[in-house]
């Protein structure tokens, strides 16, 4: 016969529930929070140091900005900053990229130090781009 211990142990066991927490934040969530079946996101790494942000035109087309010509970009606190994106040509080329418009000043008012890296995800017809971490280059 198992004790009275054991048996609100195992109890404790069947209803324990992973705990997953953003670095950046305190506000924990259960994994039954999580759809499973989402999309998996497609990383870029952008240096912060870049004075332009160039996405090809595979990416471009993915996301739905050879479109609608702008960029949704999300920080980690969630705050979105819409940007223009132009299409370059390539010497004399088809347009092979586009460029996102006023990354700088973007960067700047992210305060993103020179030197680090942007960790942005991305998502197939969506084109919103989301930072996921800034880490040393």
């Amino acid at each position: 016969m198992e004790s009275a211990s054991n048996q609100r142990n195992k109890q404790k066991k069947e209803k324990e529930v992973i705990m997953v927490t953003d670095s950046d934040s305190e506000e924990p969530f259960t994994s039954e929070s999580i759809d499973w079946d989402a999309p998996e996101p497609n990383i870029i790494w952008m240096p912060s140091s870049c004075s332009r942000f160039r996405i090809s035109v595979k990416v471009a087309k993915a996301m739905g900005i050879d479109r609608c010509r702008t960029v949704t970009i999300q920080n980690m606190r969630g705050v979105e900053t819409t940007l223009n994106v132009s299409a370059e040509p390539k010497r004399g080329k088809k347009k092979n990229r586009f460029t996102v418009l006023g990354w700088p000043a973007w960067v700047r008012e992210n305060n993103i130090k020179k030197g680090k890296l942007c960790v942005l995800e991305w998502y197939e017809d969506m084109p919103t781009l989301f930072v996921r971490d800034v880490i040393k280059e």
